[in-house]
């Protein structure tokens, strides 16, 4: 290797040593300088992406804020209580035959459902929820054998 670069003249060796620096240069960038940029890129994106969902997150929240106030203020203006409402809202969601108990309790009431229909269910507590700002405290559920049907124990605060 020695002998082939002596052999080279002036001229030939700077062209080498010229092609090797512009060779290393184009590496160095390859290998190292785009990379860096590209995960910069991405995460100033990300960024981006997280400030814009942060944004809507917020608005969410104070959007529910009001909608629970609006909700609460709602039952309240009914003048029923909040057994009437759990009552009420349960024969016109279609589970108040699987209504067994509604115990009141320091924090709203405790409603004990046998043989529910759990879509329906469901549904119930998140009318209550929207509709008359009644939260649910606690839930326990077991499932029944008849796909869809549930015994459940759910007790329901607010309004």
């Amino acid at each position: 290797m020695k002998q082939y670069w002596l052999n080279l003249q002036a001229r030939e060796r700077r062209l080498l040593v010229g092609s090797a620096l512009l060779l290393l240069l184009l590496l160095i960038y390859l290998l190292l300088i785009e990379p860096w940029q590209q995960q910069t890129r991405s995460l100033q994106q990300r960024i981006a992406q997280q400030q814009e969902t942060l944004l809507w997150m917020q608005q969410a929240a104070a959007e529910v804020r009001a909608l629970r106030a609006q909700g609460q203020g709602a039952a309240l203006q009914t003048g029923q209580s909040l057994m009437g409402l759990i009552d009420a809202s349960a024969r016109s969601a279609g589970i108040g035959a699987a209504i067994r108990q509604i115990r009141p309790d320091a924090q709203g009431a405790t409603v004990r459902l046998e043989n529910a229909n759990f879509d329906d269910t469901m549904r119930w507590l998140g009318q209550l929820a929207s509709e008359r700002g009644i939260q649910v405290s606690q839930f326990t559920m077991e499932r029944l054998s008849e796909a869809g049907r549930i015994n459940a124990s759910v007790q329901l605060s607010g309004g």
